[in-house]
């Protein structure tokens, strides 16, 4: 919607500002409006600010309705035709030089997200792994339930699910905060637009929705979640905490309302690990749909991987940028969980590994993304040094093949196909 909106804002642009200033020059020189017989033609700045601003197409939209102009006025001063035919080629230097800039913004755009996104969903999985062990630690007695495997089913019931948000996800998820955070009542909503938030799953005595509470205005206010930490005790009305998430991907935002937290467990630290878990769960969700036609053919494949896989897929199609995938295959012998574990931690920066074992094969898929022929070069280079540090030359006798694939032009999915053909995983 922001995206066509700002597609008839360049239209309307396009139009309005000639438009604004021919009617300035005509009232400021009447008497040679276009300016032709000056030194310097003070309405060609109209079409040139358009060109830069939003590129060649609306650009030359200006230079017509400035032609537009010959029609009023009977016998215009100064050669029109040479100024004009100068007018064109400079919008058409300025829109170029607009699309090429436009275009590169995109491309940095699109990777400071990629890797922005990266960044939370690694900084997620750290905080889950940390407070997973140290519930695991504290539980283990009388509440034997490991964050890390609660949170693994949930994945898989989302598979099942195809990624979308339904009560049963809904109900699973406020079940493992209870087991894990101490969550006794709360609710999951969705809000559409300017919509009334719609249940989706509850737990607990949760009642109707309530709009008016302090804790979910001064959440809704910031677009953050907020908790009566960040309110104070004085304005506990019905939740104690409201955590947003924002569902870009569908055009809504996903709402979770604690109302009651027991008694030992209503504490800072344990009202943060709530919003982490559950943005944790909003965005493994979104990924899974995402990347469900992989996860649905390989359920070995790692979600990073197939997700990955899938964004940079949609990069390439859209701003052409391009990634790698290499292909190390292994013989099955007696060395090749050896030489493959090793080669598995040999990744490095934004890298994504995936082993994918068969009866007749063990293949490496290293995932480099915003990479292109010097990368793989470099790699291999690097990678084919360290296996000999480590194993000697005899390594790659083990080794069958070493193949590199483009990233985009395929479906994700097709791709992975072609490369580990009909074999499934064991």
């Amino acid at each position: 919607m922001m995206a066509t909106r700002r597609s008839w804002m360049a239209w309307i642009e396009a139009i309005a500002i000639p438009v604004v200033a021919l009617a300035l020059s005509f009232l400021w020189h009447p008497q040679n409006p276009l300016f032709l017989d000056e030194s310097f033609p003070w309405l060609w700045l109209a079409p040139t600010l358009v060109a830069l601003r939003y590129g060649v197409t609306p650009g030359l939209l200006a230079v017509l309705i400035l032609m537009t102009s010959l029609h009023w006025i009977s016998e215009p001063s100064g050669e029109w035709l040479p100024a004009f035919t100068g007018l064109t080629i400079l919008t058409l230097i300025c829109g170029e030089y607009s699309d090429i800039w436009t275009s590169r913004r995109r491309r940095s755009e699109a990777r400071t997200g990629i890797l922005e996104e990266r960044m939370t969903r690694l900084t997620d999985d750290l905080y889950v792994a940390q407070i997973s062990q140290e519930r695991l630690e504290q539980n283990l007695i009388y509440k034997p339930i490991s964050l890390r495997s609660a949170l693994q089913e949930l994945k898989q019931n989302a598979i099942i699910s195809g990624g979308l948000f339904n009560k049963e996800l809904g109900e699973q998820f406020l079940y493992l905060l209870n087991q894990t955070c101490g969550v006794q009542s709360a609710g999951i909503y969705i809000k559409s637009d300017h919509h009334t938030p719609l249940e989706a799953a509850k737990i607990g005595n949760m009642g109707p929705f309530q709009p008016a509470d302090p804790v979910y205005i001064s959440a809704i206010e910031r677009q953050e979640s907020r908790s009566l930490v960040d309110l104070g005790p004085t304005q506990a009305e019905h939740y104690l905490a409201t955590y947003l998430f924002d569902d870009i991907q569908h055009h809504q935002q996903v709402i979770l309302a604690v109302s009651d937290i027991s008694f030992f467990s209503l504490d800072e630290d344990n009202i943060r690990v709530i919003g982490v878990i559950f943005r944790y769960f909003c965005n493994h969700n979104l990924a899974i749909e995402k990347s469900l036609d992989i996860l649905l053919k390989w359920p070995d494949c790692p979600d990073d991987f197939a997700v990955e896989l899938t964004i940079l897929t949609e990069l390439s199609t859209q701003y052409h940028v391009k990634s790698m995938l290499l292909v190390y295959t292994l013989n099955p012998d007696e060395h090749s969980g050896t030489l493959s574990r090793y080669l598995c931690t040999l990744c490095r920066g934004l890298d994504i590994v995936w082993q994918y074992t068969t009866e007749k094969s063990v293949r490496i898929l290293f995932l480099l993304p915003f990479s292109g022929a010097a990368s793989i070069e470099g790699h291999m280079a690097r990678v084919s040094l360290e296996m000999k540090d480590r194993f000697g030359e005899g390594w790659l006798t083990h080794c069958t093949s070493i193949c590199d694939y483009t990233v985009g032009g395929k479906n994700p999915a097709a791709l992975l196909h072609t490369i580990l053909s009909a074999e499934r995983a064991p």
